[in-house]
This record gives C-alpha cells, structure tokens and sequence, in this order.
C-alpha cells in the first residue's frame, strides 16, 4: 500500500519562456488554475512542505513555470494563474503565451492538474479554460479547492453544480488544506486517473 505522506517533491528549476524549457525526459503534468485558486497552498499541502512553494495573498504570485520533481520519477509543472493579477498587458501576455505554448506544445505533457475554487462553480473565465483544454485532447483531473471556506452541504452543492456545469470524465477531488484526510484522497484519486487515463505506462 502506498504511504502517501512519503511522497517528496523537489524543485528543480523555472522557467519564463516555454522556448528555454529542456527537453522532456519523464512523464510530465501541470497545474492549472485561475489567479489566487490556492496552487501554491495545494503543492506545500499535498507533499506536506511548508515552504515547497512560496504563498501569497496577492493573486499572481506565480509567475513562472516552476519545475518539480516527485519521488516517484514524474514532473509536475506549476504553471502561472490565469485570469485577474495586477501586473502590465506584457507581462499578462507572456504568462498566457507561456501556459498554451506548454500546454499544447509539450511532447511529455500526460495530463493537466485543473484547480478550481469550490466557491465560485462556473465562473466566465474557467468555463473559457474548460473550451480550450478540451480541445487540447489532454486528460483532466480536476481538483477543487478551498472546501473548508464552505459548510459541508454547501460544498457538496458546489461540487454537484461543477460537475453539471463541466460534464468532468473524471470525479472532481474535493481538497481542503487544513484536512490531512485531503491528500491521501487526492494522491489515490491521482493514481486512478494516470491508470484509466493510460498514462502509467
């Protein structure tokens, strides 16, 4: 049985431009989300390391296509927020043309890891991420964030709407990074969808 809280994961490099990224050697998967849906907050919870990821309160944070690699002979990909972040057109520009250039350019790219607030199902700006990724062909596990700023019932409200709204292949994982419960159910999710979704070759 896998024990869960023994799964490490070291940073490796970033990256501004998907052009300086080297080559793909291991089966890579990113995160994905909007600006301030808690990617950071997720990497240090679910490897259990405080300081894995640097957490703000200012949407943004991330600007970079930070490099991480887990125990377990993978790379995950923490990509910059989409959506609202107080930084200039050039700038918002970069971030954009560095998440589709990864995403749909990348030869090791196995599936997108897609955050999502449990508070807001269904927002403008995920709906447009949903249109794009589906076209991508790629497999989504998504995870949506933030259960504990919700009382149960209101949560599994919010994760029935999402999943009505998005018609997801794949059972949303609800995450709460103050549950340590959280991270067992999300590493077991994770297995499930890289055996269904054939990438754990």
């Amino acid at each position: 049985m896998t024990n869960y809280d023994k799964i490490n994961a070291e940073f490796v490099r970033s990256f501004a431009h998907y052009k300086d990224i080297f080559p793909a050697r291991e089966d890579e998967y990113c995160l994905l989300g909007r600006s301030n849906v808690g990617k950071s907050s997720f990497l240090n919870h679910v490897f259990n390391r405080k300081h894995l990821a640097k957490v703000s309160k200012t949407p943004g944070k991330t600007s970079l296509a930070n490099y991480f690699r887990l125990s377990n002979n993978i790379i995950w990909v923490d990509l910059p927020g989409y959506g609202y972040a107080k930084v200039n057109g050039k700038e918002k520009q970069r971030w954009s043309r560095l998440i589709s250039d990864y995403c749909e350019k990348r030869k090791g790219l196995q599936g997108v890891i897609w955050l999502l607030d449990i508070r807001h199902p269904g927002t403008k700006i995920d709906k447009e991420a949903w249109m794009w990724l589906r076209t991508l062909d790629i497999p989504v596990l998504p995870v949506l964030t933030k259960c504990d700023k919700l009382s149960k019932n209101n949560a599994a409200s919010n994760g029935k709407k999402y999943r009505e709204i998005f018609h997801f292949t794949f059972e949303p994982v609800m995450y709460s990074i103050v549950d340590s419960g959280s991270r067992e159910r999300f590493w077991k999710a994770f297995y499930s969808w890289r055996e269904r979704s054939g990438c754990d070759k």
